[in-house]
């Protein structure tokens, strides 16, 4: 959900990135259970691969460890790792340079990553929209963009939900001069309900339900009605998986969509599964969370063509509202954005 980037010598993050000491320690172990993990697949006939998450394992990830549960992927033929992340720039990053086959990462994270030639693709958009919402507490009476002038609104500059602010900005027109932008480091939650800012960035499918759970109800400024529109969280690899192994990419996709399908009908059992592979999941918080996906999971053109489905307007889009938010460095082709191979007979 959460996304940290690389542009140039910045380090681009929405919140906080996982202790890297914990990673580093857990490394060899790591390496050890796939090592391991490779040698029953192989005695199963089936092909490993791995999936890098874009953050800690939360609600949006509970269907890869379902369908890993049911069987989803080893229908498929492929026997799956599942990978923590630190952000979708991260994952991009990893998945670009060979460390992992696939990964999960924010149509944001794999549009800059092109412009910065990475070479990365995304194979699916698993929410038609982005969940990057702009919150306030119901208290200040914010409802409306010009609601906004004389407030404080906070972000972080080096975040990708800033992007979407600017972008929000420019597209409505709205006077800069008159909006008192705070920065924010790290989780914008406690200074919205400390109220020492009056609006932030947040996401529908992660802290507007976080605040909402603590008794804090939120106005929403959807950035989407407001013609700044993206897709969402991706499935995604690199284009030497694509080129090597295009049947492992396309089987690696059908089961991603088939899991994604069954979980939106089955969300207790979904998050279940998060709780097996993940002992500390608040079970109650994550399953929550699961009433904003459903709502960003679906499109008039995925519901036409199924799960998963994206188009060259929808990325075309994507690309439009990160160049209007000032995160394309070098110009990209949207239609070197995505395949959906999947779809293909």
């Amino acid at each position: 959900m959460d996304t940290a980037r690389s542009q140039g010598h910045r380090t681009v993050t929405r919140r906080g990135l996982l202790r890297a000491g914990a990673l580093a320690a857990a490394s060899g172990a790591l390496g050890a259970a796939l090592l391991t993990g490779r040698r029953r697949a192989r005695a199963a006939g089936l092909t490993k691969a791995t999936l890098r998450l874009n953050w800690n394992p939360n609600a949006e990830h509970a269907p890869y460890y379902l369908g890993r549960k049911k069987g989803f992927y080893s229908e498929q033929g492929i026997d799956l790792d599942i990978l923590p992340g630190t952000g979708s720039a991260v994952a991009v990053k990893l998945v670009g340079a060979g460390d992992s086959m696939f990964g999960v990462a924010v149509a944001d994270s794999v549009t800059v990553a092109r412009s910065q030639k990475l070479p990365v693709v995304s194979l699916g958009a698993l929410l038609q929209q982005s969940p990057t919402v702009l919150g306030s507490l119901r208290s200040k009476n914010i409802t409306k963009p010009q609601d906004l002038y004389g407030k404080k609104v906070g972000d972080d500059p080096a975040s990708t939900v800033f992007a979407f602010w600017k972008a929000f900005e420019r597209v409505n027109r709205l006077d800069a001069g008159k909006i008192n932008e705070v920065t924010i480091h790290g989780s914008i939650i406690a200074p919205l309900i400390a109220g020492s800012v009056d609006a932030g960035g947040v996401l529908l499918t992660n802290e507007v339900v976080v605040i909402e759970y603590k008794g804090y109800p939120l106005n929403i400024i959807n950035y989407y009605d407001y013609g700044v529109r993206s897709y969402g969280q991706t499935l995604f690899t690199s284009e030497s998986v694509l080129g090597a192994n295009k049947d492992l990419a396309k089987r690696m996709a059908l089961a991603t969509f088939k899991s994604w399908t069954y979980t939106l009908s089955h969300v207790d059992e979904a998050v279940g599964a998060l709780a097996e592979a993940v002992p500390e999941t608040d079970k109650k918080l994550e399953a929550a969370k699961w009433a904003n996906i459903k709502t960003l999971a679906w499109s008039p053109d995925a519901r036409a063509n199924g799960f998963g489905h994206q188009t060259l307007a929808g990325w075309t889009q994507t690309y439009d509202t990160f160049r209007a938010g000032g995160l394309i460095q070098n110009d990209v082709d949207p239609k070197t954005l995505f395949t959906n191979i999947a779809f293909e007979k």
